[in-house]
């Protein structure tokens, strides 16, 4: 009936001991709605000197009370997309107003004297004013990492859409190689990969482009020129899941150390990749992504880095030398390995897997050998 794990939320508020949980960022609504944020501010809230803040609302244990606070006119496309929120409060546009709106729910929920978790990096301190104010024995907690949790575990339908969103920006990245000629700008191949990602229906996050020997990844004036490396790391989104590869390129042969250099990042990729499997301790791939680096004979260059991808990059799990928690089947996972060499510049290569029940599986994996342009 509910478009996210009910019982797994319920344990998790159980263990914080919250009894309300109040959810206003655009992916944490999309998510426990089902795919639900008002168009309208789909792609900035900001309004006059204020902006759009809907909530979310579920009480523990109640969750066929859940809420949700809403701008007035956004009511009818709410109704023919969350059916299973009956509970809706109109707000008078604003932080303050949405606020209210929450406090009054609180009120007739019986939940005055509660703890109540909400996304204290990500809401308004306005907002955060007035729920205070308005609910002076209440307890507001950070949520922030229940609902990363609750995410952890992708659906078939998020893998699905992880899959489209990685292929998508895969082609967008090998589209801007293509695109490059000597004296081509790296500010030039940005906006390239960016009207790719969006021939391919991919809202454009970002593109980090560095033309070797430098190290400046930030789209410049900086120009790609014969037997130089390249390469673009670059995020994409679609309907909030998001994407994040780097794949490498040369104008004309790349030289034999520039190679030896990219091998060496596919050799450490792969030697993580091979370990990703359910039940593997987080922290243990992270120990053998770094032994890799370090024992190859460009260790002083390298740098190996793996983390959570999926609404939110560098969500769960947590890759981290403390974690010792395992991996599940439905995780997702960036992983990342780069070497900076004076002489040929930044060579990197950024994969995403699904962890499987054997194994993982690569996602949006095109590209992953040299992008060689002939001028």
């Amino acid at each position: 009936m509910y478009p996210f794990d009910a019982n797994k939320l319920d344990h998790l508020m159980g263990d914080a001991g919250l009894n309300l949980i109040l959810a206003c960022t655009r992916h944490n609504v999309r998510y426990l709605t089902g795919g639900y944020y008002y168009h309208f501010h789909a792609g900035a809230t900001r309004m006059g000197r204020t902006q759009y803040l809907p909530f979310v609302g579920i009480p523990r244990g109640r969750v066929e009370k859940a809420f949700y606070v809403c701008r007035a006119e956004e009511r009818g496309q709410l109704e023919a997309a969350v059916p299973w929120i009956t509970h809706r409060v109109d707000a008078v546009r604003g932080t303050v107003p949405a606020a209210e709106g929450a406090i009054k729910t609180v009120q007739q929920l019986g939940l005055t004297e509660s703890t109540i978790g909400v996304e204290l990096p990500f809401l308004p301190a306005d907002a955060f004013l007035a729920l205070q104010q308005g609910l002076p024995k209440a307890r507001l907690v950070d949520a922030t990492p229940i609902l990363d949790e609750l995410r952890a575990v992708k659906t078939p339908k998020e893998l699905a859409l992880l899959r489209t969103v990685y292929d998508r920006v895969a082609e967008a990245i090998q589209a801007g190689f293509a695109a490059g000629k000597p004296g081509t700008t790296t500010a030039e191949i940005a906006r390239c990969v960016e009207r790719e990602m969006a021939r391919r229906d991919t809202a454009f996050l970002y593109a980090l482009v560095c033309a070797g020997p430098g190290r400046l990844r930030a789209p410049s004036s900086a120009r790609w020129e014969q037997g130089r490396v390249l390469h673009i790391d670059a995020g994409g989104e679609t309907g909030d899941y998001l994407a994040d590869i780097c794949r490498m390129g040369c104008l004309g042969e790349p030289s034999r150390l520039a190679q030896d250099l990219h091998s060496a990042c596919i050799e450490v990729q792969g030697h993580a990749r091979r370990l990703v499997r359910p039940g593997l301790p987080c922290r243990d791939l992270l120990i053998e992504g770094e032994r890799a680096v370090a024992e190859h004979r460009f260790s002083q260059y390298g740098k190996f880095v793996a983390h959570g991808i999926g609404m939110v990059s560098h969500e769960q799990p947590n890759i981290a030398p403390t974690n010792a928690l395992p991996l599940e089947a439905g995780m997702v996972l960036s992983i990342e390995t780069e070497f900076i060499h004076p002489e040929v510049g930044h060579v990197k290569i950024e994969d995403a897997v699904a962890v499987t029940e054997n194994g993982c599986e690569g996602l949006g994996d095109l590209g992953r050998d040299w992008h060689v342009v002939h001028p």
